[in-house]
């Protein structure tokens, strides 16, 4: 599979709400980086959960894609993602969110060896308040 179809099989995943699907598409030992927060995920399981835990707080997130950037196995694809934050809790208010982002994709032979996401902490706390 080429990189712009794995890119778009992802995206597509993503969409749909498919955590298996989505971690299919990483090697098994895979792997997941919340730059802003500082957390990784490693593992197909892993990614899973983490995947229904963000869908859970952002059910209706969606990802504009800005480009296409391809650097050899790399591929990096600015993005614009809204949503609404869905905080814990029966008193919490739900929070419209806006922000730009890139995510960057490592592969190899046709999987994702692992991805970054990096976006900006300060302004997804400012939208939460």
């Amino acid at each position: 599979m080429d990189h712009a179809a794995l890119i778009d099989r992802f995206y597509r995943a993503y969409a749909s709400r498919d955590a298996e699907e989505a971690a299919s598409l990483y090697e098994q030992e895979g792997w997941h980086e919340e730059v802003a927060m500082g957390k990784r995920r490693e593992g197909r399981a892993a990614l899973v959960e983490g995947l229904v835990g963000f869908w859970r707080m952002l059910p209706d997130v969606s990802w504009d894609r800005r480009g296409y950037i391809r650097a050899g196995n790399c591929v990096a694809v600015p993005y614009h993602m809204t949503g609404t934050f869905t905080p814990r809790g029966e008193r919490a208010t739900p929070r419209k969110i806006a922000l730009d982002g890139l995510h960057l994709f490592k592969i190899r032979d046709g999987l994702l060896v692992g991805t970054k996401d990096m976006w900006d902490l300060d302004l997804f706390k400012a939208q939460m308040s």
